[in-house]
């Protein structure tokens, strides 16, 4: 309670020899006191817990990307873009200026086998499942960004454009069976008769991971879809470096140009286009030396195969409409949690009478 105070003043011998008056403050309005203070100072912090449930699937095959044949199917599951597509982050994101990570935990639970849909024959009775966390983002060996047919470019604007679309085409992850060389790598069996769950924690180490403070308006969308079923990201967006000639439609490798008008062949796109898919994004799976910690989970499969079954028809009497998937695909309900600490409070918006 708030208000003046009265307070009897005594000498070392215990004789009573005045009074002295002040003012308490009440609890709620030193409290209010000091966070308005910390937010003024940027040092006011809180600390939030996000829960992300999502759905993933993995597989391991070879596929042709770039012309070659290459391991695909590792899923690589970057935490910064779990938040971004987080309603709770946002929320808390809309407050602050800055946030960092304390402490992650994913939770997987095997819901779907490619090889036991529509109750078709079992291929496998168990598979091995690998997890490994990878601490700053993959490197450009480990992602190959295939585009090499202009039917997989989207032409959104002027000089806006997307790559990757039904067609084919986007970016895909070639960690393969290396998940197994990762230091961090655990395997786990499965099977679809079991209740089986994989469960991996991560918390920053060193002190620049500790430390590492990053903006709240620097999560940034990357693309557009992912494709369970050739683990490809498409429909990335690429503005102001690409365009194409001048009254003509994308109809061949030529008439892709870059902004200073010189045609470039598409394997080149990927060298000079500037869009959201930069490593500076912390949700891109590229690595950056300036984001220090970029974790990212990878989810792989074992064994190889490279046949497929089908799992589906959008015509139940055409079998041309079939759907196929990976034989060894595995997909898993997701339970994400995210400890996250926010400071820089934001002052409130002005409202309209």
């Amino acid at each position: 309670m708030a208000g003046y105070y009265r307070r009897r003043r005594w000498n070392r011998s215990g004789r009573y020899y005045g009074r002295n008056y002040g003012y308490r403050r009440s609890t709620s309005s030193r409290k209010a006191y000091g966070n308005m203070r910390a937010a003024k100072q940027q040092a006011d912090q809180a600390t939030f817990t996000i829960n992300i449930p999502s759905t993933i699937s993995t597989f391991l095959s070879h596929q042709t990307i770039k012309g070659n044949q290459e391991e695909s199917g590792v899923y690589a599951m970057n935490i910064f873009e779990q938040c971004r597509k987080s309603d709770f982050f946002q929320n808390y994101a809309n407050m602050y200026d800055e946030f960092k990570i304390d402490k992650i935990k994913v939770k997987l639970l095997p819901s779907q086998w490619a090889s036991n849909f529509g109750g078709s024959s079992v291929y496998y009775k168990n598979m091995t499942i690998y997890t490994a966390w990878d601490r700053t983002g993959l490197d450009q060996n480990q992602l190959l960004f295939d585009v090499h047919d202009p039917a997989q470019i989207d032409k959104i604007a002027d000089m806006d454009y997307k790559l990757g679309n039904s067609a084919g085409g986007g970016l895909y992850c070639t960690i393969g069976s290396n998940i197994t060389s990762y230091s961090s790598a655990e395997s786990r069996v499965v099977n679809p008769n079991s209740n089986t769950s994989i469960v991996r924690w991560l918390s920053p180490k060193t002190m620049q991971e500790k430390s590492q403070w990053l903006s709240c308006g620097s999560l940034k969308q990357w693309y557009t879809n992912y494709d369970s079923a050739n683990g490809r990201w498409y429909g990335i967006p690429v503005s102001q470096k690409v365009g194409y000639n001048a009254g003509e439609e994308i109809s061949a490798a030529n008439h892709i140009v870059d902004a200073s008008g010189t045609a470039v062949g598409l394997f080149g796109i990927m060298d000079q286009f500037n869009s959201t898919i930069n490593s500076e994004n912390p949700c891109s799976l590229y690595e950056d030396t300036g984001i220090k910690f970029k974790p990212t989970l990878l989810v792989g499969v074992y064994p190889l195969d490279d046949n497929t079954v089908e799992i589906g028809r959008t015509d139940p009497a055409d079998p041309e409409t079939a759907i196929y998937a990976p034989a060894n695909q595995v997909s898993f309900n997701v339970e994400t949690e995210v400890v996250c600490t926010f400071r820089g409070l934001r002052k409130s918006k002005v409202v309209s009478a």
